[in-house]
Order: C-alpha cells, then structure tokens, then sequence
C-alpha cells in the first residue's frame, strides 16, 4: 500500500508540475471534500461540518462532508492519504494520527509521509467521571476504594483511545489500581457508567455532556492545563496534585505534495472560522477547545503526542487485537 501510494502521488506530481502555480492561484475552482473517518453524528463529524459550513464562504467553493468510518481511522485516513495532492480531498485528522502507529504494527500509509498537516482545529480534553450517587470525592477516596476492592473498573470509548491511555497513565501515576473495560463507544460506556456496571470512567465531555448536566454522572477532575469555563467547578488533574493532561484532538489534513501555497490559504482561512465568535460559541458549548495556528505547530502537535503515546503504550502494554 505504501509503495502504491508514493506511485500515485509520483504521478500526480509529474501531472500537475508544469501547472502548479497556475493551479494554486486559482484553487478552488470546485468543491471540496473533507473526509470524516468516523460515521456521521460523532464529534468529530459535528466539528467537520461546522467547519464545512463556514469555510464555504470563505473559499467560495462547496464544502462537502463525506464520512468514511473504518478501522480506528484507518480507511478513511487512507483514502486521502492517497489522494491527489490539490487540496481538493482533506482530512478531518483526529489522535489517531498519533496513537494508530504505536498501536498498530501496520498502516495503510504513514503519517509523516503521507499527509501534510494544514490546521489544529480543536482540542477536547479528557475528564474523569463518576456516577452521582457514587460515595467517593476525592482522590485519597478512591485509593482506599482500590486498595479494599483490589482495584477499580474504568470505563471508556475503547481500547486504545486517548480516554483509555489517560486512564492508563493516571493509574501509573495515582498508584491506584483499575481494571480497563472497554465498550463500541461512549455512548455504551456512559450508560454502563450510570448503570453501575463499572465504578468510573474517562471520557470526553461532548458524548456525556447530556448525562453530566442532567445530574447522572459527576465530573470529578479534568485533564488539562486550566478549567473548563462551562464547568468552573471541575478542578484540573494537576489541582489535585495529578500532572495528567490528556485530550483527543482533531485537525485539517491534505495529502502530502499539495501546493504550500494552498495549504496556506487553507491554513488562513480555517483559522480565521475557529476565530468566528459564532464557532467559538459552538465548540466550547460541546466541550471543545477552539486552537488554531500554523501547519508547523500542528505538526509538531502529532509529533510530540505520538511520543507520549508511545512511552504510555509500553509502560501499559496496551495492545490492539488485529
């Protein structure tokens, strides 16, 4: 696949060379598709088509959303990984960018390789979540609770999402035991949450949003560098004497060889929709970050959590059943 990959875009590269930047001056000339690697209705699909809807103007061309959901990300990352290099065809990238390659020993591509990072566009942290009627409320609460129980369950969207390797990371950091038990997704692990079939659970705050402010579940801590201002209550990990920050995060990606000079103006553009008031007022209404910045700096971003990730998923011994 890899090396299929580098013939096409070989191909596309000599096809488009003496046009490059008769092309770039002109893009877009046609709509655009940006590709979710996740079924529609999710937060990443959410996010995307937000995005769309106000990018439209911007570039005066369609934005179209198309879902392509698979493999942890795999299928549809693939599928731009391998397409033209015209900035007609872009990712709604997510952490899998980061995590996949150290939880799978193959890749249909590679991200460095392959893709060219374009925008950050959102960051969600991870939040610790307790059902309401549970007695614990503190962290010395739930080392006596693990220390009686040997252990405690964690609930969470998966294995190998970022909700898991933070909880991972927590139990090697508190030295309080949990036993993981994933479920098809958060909805699922919510529900089980409420339910008292697991006794806590890491998750982002889009998908329990309703069951935290219907007073279901409690929102113990958050793992980030500040508070929520939609939830000022919630302390911070680190306010607890916790150094975890965790958060899924998601971002425009172009295959790799498009024009700089595209990836710029999208860069500029999509920028300027995550300053809109409008977006801003949307996104951390769902518990999302608003973020923003250069392709570079987003680049650096996957890099750094690939690292992180990486050193979590070897310390854990998570592993992904192909």
């Amino acid at each position: 696949m890899h090396s299929f990959i580098r013939t096409l875009r070989a191909l596309c590269a000599l096809a488009l060379a003496g046009m490059a930047g008769t092309a770039a001056a002109a893009y877009p000339d046609k709509p655009v598709r940006l590709i979710v690697p996740y079924a529609a209705g999710g937060g990443t699909d959410t996010a995307a088509r937000m995005i769309a809807r106000k990018l439209a103007p911007l570039l005066g061309q369609p934005v179209v959303v198309e879902n392509k959901p698979g493999g942890a990300t795999q299928i549809g990352t693939a599928y731009v990984a391998s397409a033209a290099p015209d900035g007609y065809t872009l990712l709604m990238g997510t952490a899998n960018l980061a995590t996949n390659s150290v939880l799978y020993a193959k890749l249909p591509y590679d991200v460095k390789r392959d893709l060219a990072p374009v925008v950050w566009a959102t960051d969600v942290p991870v939040y610790l979540l307790l059902p309401a009627a549970s007695p614990w409320r503190t962290l010395d609460d739930l080392k006596r609770a693990a220390a009686q129980q040997q252990g405690l369950t964690f609930a969470t969207a998966g294995t190998g999402s970022i909700p898991h390797l933070a909880g991972e990371q927590f139990s090697h950091q508190t030295g309080i035991a949990l036993r993981h038990i994933p479920y098809k997704g958060s909805s699922e692990a919510a529900t089980a949450l409420v339910g008292g079939q697991v006794q806590m659970s890491f998750d982002n705050l889009p998908p329990v949003y309703a069951q935290v402010k219907a007073g279901r579940l409690r929102a113990v801590a958050i793992a980030a560098q500040a508070r929520n201002p939609e939830l000022p209550d919630v302390p911070t990990l680190a306010e607890l004497g916790v150094p975890l920050a965790a958060s899924s995060w998601w971002g425009v990606m172009a295959p790799a060889g498009t024009p700089k000079e595209v990836i710029a103006q999208l860069n500029r553009q999509v920028n300027a929709v995550l300053a809109d008031p409008e977006v801003r007022s949307y996104f951390t209404g769902l518990g999302m970050q608003p973020t923003g910045g250069t392709p570079e700096a987003f680049g650096r971003h996957i890099a750094d959590e690939t690292d992180r990730w990486r050193a979590v998923v070897k310390q854990a011994g998570v592993k992904i059943e192909e």
